[in-house]
């Protein structure tokens, strides 16, 4: 609806209008190479242009009058406002401001006040925030604030009741907040360093990194402080006008967080004032690099940011419908019958699914093919993306018109940028970023203050246009290296050659690979888990509440089945690397470890995961496992359905078993660990929870449960308490899920008898010894 009409009068107060600053650039390069073609803020997140969220919950807080600041790309997002009618919004009056000189937000705020288009306090958010709070109270508590004291001129919104693990989930920066706890006044703001570095960080370094300096002034001149870890900036600020006046008085203020706020914070003696204003039951976060805009998919696909949701359909050209286990479909997609897609996953208009495909755990955009017999598993598929049979891709972003030809795998943490083509059969690795575009620019040069720059605006030092061709169109690579791809897209071999680097992209395939900066892995969809764990001082029990619930979005149980299928993998991968390098189990122990605190596991979550890939071992390779661990599994099968088969199945697993026993036993803590551990093997031989639909072979050993069993507890792996403490919890279940109960009874029935007969082994021991007694 139109905001209602002010109209001014004699003995009536006028109204200032609440106005808002959008920043439409990030300022940064972390979404490189993606960001040299399309600005981050129109980049889908769950197939909706992030700015669409930031303008849509503008507008339901009643904002009136929007300034959009926009230094990259302009046209592109002045071409995205005028086609989503955001330019004639009755919702509110947008205005388009456009310095492509810009470098930082602190200049761009400088622009504004020289423009003097903002009169009154303001609202000042990035363009890449996502939220669903409710800004009236925090502007009613600011504007209080003012009333009575103008030198009130910023107050911050922040999350609090974050763990450490949901900080790094959201690949935020560790942060030190000190705050009056009645007045929400801040004292100081401290951005605290990674503790990464690896085992070359000695324990000096670790501590300084760790080390935090406070004034005993504050606690002498105020009644109680808070000192918290557990907060998170989401870059939308309440702003009074003196604000701008101070970024222009103030050119060395180049960031709000690290400029700003500790410039006004170390200048207690002009007398301005921050506050904080906390979220706990709303939800707000900034997408300012790969795993947030992981984590933040996650939050939007799990519905923490309702009304922001996909069924919700903000733009009329979708028709998304929401089913269980927050899956959401659009009306135009085509589903094969025998195509499944599981939970948290999102389906845009007019894609194809085929029969055999897989999608857990992802997004795909419009106009998407995925082909027969694909896996998706925490892939994000923009749009006109296509897939041919039989295709792997985890964990790893696909721009739009991204080919992968049949039989090729896409790991982990891969971004593949507009275009890019990977040849058949090839295995993208993990962590590889891809683009058109040939860089030349060391890795490591970019940092927070590198504007982002469309293509034909960055310099010769960024990348390379080949064969002296210049970039055609906005932000699009040489037409040269386009139609190259598109002919060996097509399957064809292109007219000119192109030297692409096949040792990424395939023999077949177009793209140049891009080098990894120092922040790559902890920024990346996937990153290294041990990493985090790696130059930290501590350790975090199995016991650690990842309490990021409430309005932090995801709760424990839910992160913990946002990242199982991929801490399975960790797990698994690990295992198989201990056995091809004949690694020491004291190693394995130690990375597991690390993998477990990162992820806020618990030891027995590591000793069911490798007792599985322990037995799958004694089988072909699953089709999702990666080349170079396939050598280590058997190249055949033992016949399930003869004696001889289960046998010689038997004996390969008992031999395995045998073999990492004193591994998995320093995982297994208590019996309640090893109980964990049955019901994870109950469900790898149906093939049902974290194995449903992943191509292991775990149904094969159902038909050997009992003696399995047998097998773990001969070898002092699971102990009689934990059988039949796993039994008899077992024997409460419906009775379709007593299957396994029933194939382990005549196991069962001997461990009773086998203590029975030694109980009454020692009644008898016990009499004789009384009668030599008497």
């Amino acid at each position: 609806m139109a905001p209602p009409s002010r109209k001014g009068g004699v003995g009536l107060e006028t109204k200032e209008a609440l106005s808002a600053i959008v920043l439409a650039d990030s300022f940064t390069q972390k979404l490189r190479p993606v960001t040299l073609q399309r600005p981050k803020v129109l980049l889908p997140l769950v197939n909706t242009p992030m700015l669409d969220y930031t303008l849509e919950w503008l507008a339901i807080n009643d904002v009136e009058e929007v300034h959009i600041f926009v230094c990259a790309h302009a046209d592109a997002v002045q071409e995205h406002l005028k086609a989503r009618g955001w330019l004639a919004s009755r919702k509110f009056r947008v205005h388009v401001v456009v310095s492509t000189n810009c470098l930082s937000v602190g200049e761009a705020l400088r622009v504004m006040d020289n423009r003097d288009v903002v009169k009154s306090d303001f609202i000042l958010v990035a363009g890449d925030v996502v939220s669903n709070m409710n800004l009236r109270p925090a502007l009613a508590a600011h504007l209080e604030r003012r009333s009575s004291d103008k030198a009130s001129i910023m107050t911050m919104v922040m999350r609090g009741g974050l763990s450490p693990a949901h900080i790094r989930r959201l690949g935020d920066m560790p942060t030190t907040v000190v705050m009056d706890p009645t007045s929400g006044r801040l004292f100081k703001f401290e951005e605290r360093e990674e503790g990464g570095g690896g085992a070359e960080v000695d324990v000096a370094r670790r501590r300084r990194r760790r080390r935090f300096v406070l004034d005993t002034t504050l606690f002498s001149e105020r009644d109680s402080v808070q000192v918290r870890s557990d907060m998170v900036e989401a870059s939308i600020y309440i702003c009074a006008p003196e604000v701008l006046m101070l970024f222009s008085d103030n050119f060395d203020y180049q960031n709000v967080r690290k400029d700003f706020v500790s410039g006004v914070l170390s200048e207690e003696e002009l007398g301005n004032k921050l506050f904080v204003h906390e979220l706990r039951d709303e939800y707000a976060a900034r997408v300012h690099n790969l795993r947030s805009y992981d984590a933040v998919s996650r939050d939007v696909l799990a519905r923490w940011v309702y009304p922001f949701c996909p069924d919700t359909n903000l733009s009329s050209e979708t028709e998304y419908q929401f089913r269980r286990g927050h899956v959401y479909m659009d009306s135009h997609v085509q589903l094969a019958r025998q195509a499944r897609v599981s939970h948290d996953s999102c389906i845009g208009a007019g894609s194809i699914i085929s029969d055999g495909a897989l999608v857990e755990a992802s997004v795909v955009g419009a106009n998407c093919v995925v082909g027969p017999g694909c896996v998706l598993r925490g892939a994000y598929l923009l749009d006109d993306v296509r897939l041919e049979a039989g295709v792997c891709v985890e964990a790893a972003l696909l721009c739009d018109r991204v080919v992968v030809r049949e039989g090729a795998a896409v790991r982990r943490g891969a971004v593949l940028s507009f275009d890019v083509v990977v040849g058949p059969g090839h295995e993208v690795p993990e962590g590889a970023r891809v683009s058109l575009y040939r860089q030349l620019r060391a890795p490591g040069h970019s940092s927070d203050d590198d504007v982002e720059v469309p293509a034909r605006e960055a310099t010769s030092t960024d990348f390379e246009l080949a064969e002296e061709d210049e970039a055609d169109d906005f932000g699009q690579p040489p037409p040269s290296l386009v139609a190259a791809a598109a002919s060996l897209a097509a399957g064809s071999i292109p007219e000119t050659a192109v030297g692409f680097d096949t040792d990424v992209v395939g023999g077949l395939g177009a793209g140049f690979a891009w080098a990894d900066d120092k922040d790559s892995a902890r920024h990346s969809l996937f990153p290294s888990a041990t990493g985090h764990a790696a130059g930290e001082e501590g350790e975090s029990s199995d016991d650690e509440v990842n309490s990021a619930a409430g309005e932090a979005g995801t709760t424990d149980a839910e992160v913990a089945q946002a990242v199982g299928p991929m801490f399975k993998r960790e797990v698994g991968e690990t295992f198989l690397r201990c056995v091809k390098e004949s690694i020491a189990h004291d190693n394995v122990v130690i990375e597991l470890n690390g993998l477990k605190i990162a992820e806020d596991r618990t030891f027995a979550d590591c000793a069911r995961y490798m007792l599985t890939t322990m037995l799958g071992l004694c089988l072909p390779a699953p089709t999702s496992c990666r080349s170079e661990y396939r050598e280590l599994y058997t190249h055949s099968a033992p016949e399930a359905g003869s004696r001889e088969g289960l046998v010689e199945l038997l004996q390969r697993a008992s031999a395995q078993v045998r073999r990492w026993k004193a591994l998995l036993q320093k995982f297994l803590r208590s019996e309640d660990d090893q109980v964990e551990v049955l019901l994870t093997l109950e469900e790898f031989c149906s093939a049902e929870g974290d194995y449903e639909a992943t191509g292991e072979h775990g149904p094969v050993f159902a038909h050997i449960f009992a003696q399995l069993l047998k097998a773990l507890y001969d070898e002092d792996i699971l102990t009689e308490e934990a059988i039949l403490q796993w039994a008899a919890e077992k024997s409460l279940a419906e009775e379709d899920e007593k299957v396994f109960l029933r194939k382990a009874q005549p196991f069962l029935s001997w461990l009773q008898d086998a203590e029975e007969e030694s109980a009454g082994s020692g009644s008898e021991a016990s009499s004789d010894g009384d009668e030599e007694e008497a």
